[in-house]
C-alpha cells in the first residue's frame, strides 16, 4: 500500500510538493491581481521556478543516492539480484520513470518564467509585443502548472516503490544477519 505514512522520502517529497503547490498557487494568483501585483508576482515567480527546479532535482538525486546504495547492499550482503528482475534493475527503471519528470517538468518551469520577464522587459522596451508576450507567458504557464502536478504525482509514485524496495533490502538484511548468528545491524540502506 502506498501512502505518505511509510516515512522517509516519501514525506519530505510530500511536504515539498504541498509548499510547491502553495507557491504556484499564490503566484498565479498575484498574476491574475493586476499590475498592483506585478512585484509580487514577479517575486514569486523566480521563487516558485527555483523551488519546483530543487523538488525535481532532489527526486533524482534521492533515486541515484539510492540506487548507489542498493547495488552496494547487494555486493555486501550477496541478496538475490535477478540480472532482468533484480534489486538493480529495478532501481535502473525507478530512474528511467522519473528522468523526464524531473528533467524536462523544470526546463518547462523556466520557459514559463523566462517568458514572464520576456513579458515584464516588453511592457517598457517594446509595447507592440506586450499582447504578445502576456500571452506566451500565460499559456506556457499553465502548461508548466498541470505538468508539475502530473510529474508529482508520478514520481511520488516512483519515489513509493523505491521506498519500499528499500525497507524490503533492509528486512532481507536483518534476515541474513540473524540467520548467520551474526547481530542484526541497524545499518542498512536509508529510505
Amino acid at each position: 500500500m502506498m501512502g505518505w505514512h511509510t516515512g522517509g522520502m516519501n514525506v519530505i517529497f510530500l511536504g515539498l510538493v504541498i509548499w510547491n503547490i502553495l507557491f504556484l498557487a499564490a503566484t498565479v494568483l498575484t498574476g491574475m491581481a493586476g499590475r498592483s501585483w506585478h512585484v509580487w508576482h514577479w517575486s514569486l515567480g523566480v521563487i516558485t521556478g527555483i523551488f519546483t527546479c530543487f523538488t525535481h532535482s532532489l527526486v533524482f538525486i534521492q533515486l541515484i543516492g539510492s540506487g548507489k546504495g542498493i547495488k552496494e547492499a547487494v555486493d555486501a550482503y550477496s541478496l538475490p539480484d535477478d540480472p532482468e528482475t533484480g534489486y538493480v534493475r529495478r532501481t535502473k527503471k525507478f530512474k528511467g520513470r522519473a528522468f523526464p519528470y524531473a528533467m524536462f517538468v523544470p526546463m518547462i518551469t523556466i520557459a514559463a518564467a523566462w517568458l514572464g520577464a520576456w513579458h515584464d522587459t516588453n511592457s517598457f522596451a517594446a509595447p507592440q509585443w506586450r499582447p504578445t508576450s502576456h500571452q506566451w507567458h500565460m499559456w506556457v504557464a499553465w502548461v508548466a502548472i498541470v505538468t508539475n502536478l502530473y510529474a508529482f504525482w508520478k514520481e511520488y509514485q516512483v519515489i513509493a516503490e523505491n521506498t519500499r524496495m528499500i525497507r524490503e533490502i533492509n528486512d532481507l538484511i536483518q534476515q541474513k544477519g540473524t540467520k548467520d548468528g551474526v547481530a542484526a545491524e541497524k545499518s542498512g540502506i536509508q529510505a
